[in-house]
């Protein structure tokens, strides 16, 4: 269901890469798939992506659940009950959001399956306010595995996700840039996350900052800047594995000490990540900076890249 490949340009310079097609494929661009390879960067980056929806969409259905239900789109579908049905206040409360079982188009033009299940203490903006998520067999693709189009192939990028994520509301710190922020400080501990060509494992802990919009009641006007320590295992389906670690970038030479999400945006916007993964065959070591574009970009694109021998390797992020 869920086939996996990557894209190589035919230029000199640029190689793209995706993590669905497997079958040689050509479009108007030029681009062509390379089947059967396994990047780590893209694993990561699309771990790094499904956390980051993952909290956008718990959000949306505390706040704005009329969001999913355009062009007559009926899923996810989402309950929302007290934790003590005797208590008198809406919170603490146990949020379900359900993508059912098979895969489903999305408000947001991805197809998506599988459950979100979430105890909240309070509404996430309340100070101290704790969200303990359940994430069971989150799939997110560009388009839904079945994709066929005679005209112009897409290549469609894809990721399982299966973790528990703890949010927590700090209320506003100086942790980054010693500038007030409203900040979340998340949490995961053996997080799994599958492409169809590879496997992810990490835990992690991640701030967001919230610098723009977070006191109005819109979600689109939620800018954030992210940092974090994250660590874990890879492989892929020919006995290849690697333990890696990322964390941000340190001297300015790398790039931005933050990645961001806009929540007007359906992918991680800008910002670097620095990776650095050994290959436990090889004992190669390795580190790239994954680049998910520049900070003043204000398309919202669904591409990453980083250098590697001198090319640009560009993918696709779920």
């Amino acid at each position: 269901m869920k086939k996996a490949a990557f894209l190589l340009t035919l230029s000199l310079l640029v190689f793209v890469y995706s993590c669905k097609e497997e079958d040689p494929l050509t479009n108007q661009t030029g681009t062509y798939s390379s089947k059967d390879i396994f990047k780590i960067q893209e694993g990561v980056s699309a771990s790094e992506m499904a956390i980051s929806n993952i909290i956008h969409i718990i959000e949306l259905a505390l706040d704005s659940q009329e969001v999913f239900y355009n062009n007559g789109i009926i899923y996810p579908i989402i309950t929302k009950e007290k934790e003590n049905p005797s208590q008198i206040s809406t919170y603490p409360m146990i949020l379900t959001i359900d993508f059912g079982s098979d895969t489903n188009q999305g408000y947001d033009n991805r197809y998506r399956a599988g459950k979100i299940i979430a105890k909240i203490s309070s509404h996430w903006k309340d100070s101290l306010s704790v969200i303990d998520a359940d994430v069971q067999n989150y799939y997110m693709a560009t388009h839904t595995p079945n994709f066929t189009n005679v005209e112009n192939q897409v290549f469609v990028s894809s990721c399982n996700s299966n973790l528990r994520l703890i949010i927590k509301n700090e209320g506003i710190t100086n942790k980054f840039e010693n500038t007030p922020f409203p900040t979340q400080f998340i949490t995961t501990d053996s997080a799994y996350f599958s492409t169809p060509l590879g496997d992810i494992t990490l835990s992690s802990q991640r701030y967001t900052y919230y610098h723009k919009g977070f006191d109005t009641p819109e979600h689109n006007d939620d800018k954030t800047y992210n940092t974090l320590i994250s660590g874990g295992a890879a492989s892929d389906k020919k006995n290849n594995n690697w333990q890696w670690n990322s964390e941000m970038v340190g001297p300015t030479s790398e790039g931005l000490a933050y990645f961001a999400y806009n929540r007007n945006c359906f992918w991680l916007v800008s910002g670097n990540i620095k990776l650095n993964y050994k290959d436990l065959k090889t004992q190669r070591e390795t580190t790239n900076i994954i680049d998910f574009g520049k900070s003043d970009q204000t398309n919202c694109d669904n591409i990453a890249s980083y250098l590697s021998n001198g090319l640009n390797i560009v993918f696709q992020l779920p």
